[in-house]
């Protein structure tokens, strides 16, 4: 990883490693459950970017723009009340595929 060095940083708080390891980022602006991939050089500079993460399983959505296209698609359908009850299908599942929350 390599951190860029034409961009400019601004001091916004100064804070201290508790004995776990860990940096409070609130003074920061940092906001709770937000996450961040950590960078750093051989300095021990720390650079961090706020991220959003998707499940591996959503990633052909992000990469495939003809599926993202026929979702968007589907969804403008549905939004017109432009579907079909299909009844339930719930006698289909396998408790395997279910997500975990």
């Amino acid at each position: 990883m390599t951190i860029m060095q034409s961009e400019e940083f601004e001091t916004v708080a100064e804070t201290e490693v508790d004995s776990r390891g860990r940096v409070s980022l609130g003074r920061a602006g940092a906001k709770p459950g937000r996450r961040y991939r950590v960078e750093s050089n051989p300095d021990g500079v720390l650079l961090l970017t706020p991220v959003v993460s998707i499940p591996e399983r959503e990633m052909q959505v992000w990469t495939d723009p003809l599926l993202a296209e026929r979702i968007r698609a589907g969804i403008e359908q549905a939004q017109r009340g432009e579907t079909v009850d299909l009844g339930d299908f719930s006698k289909y599942l396998d408790p395997e595929d279910e997500d975990e929350d």
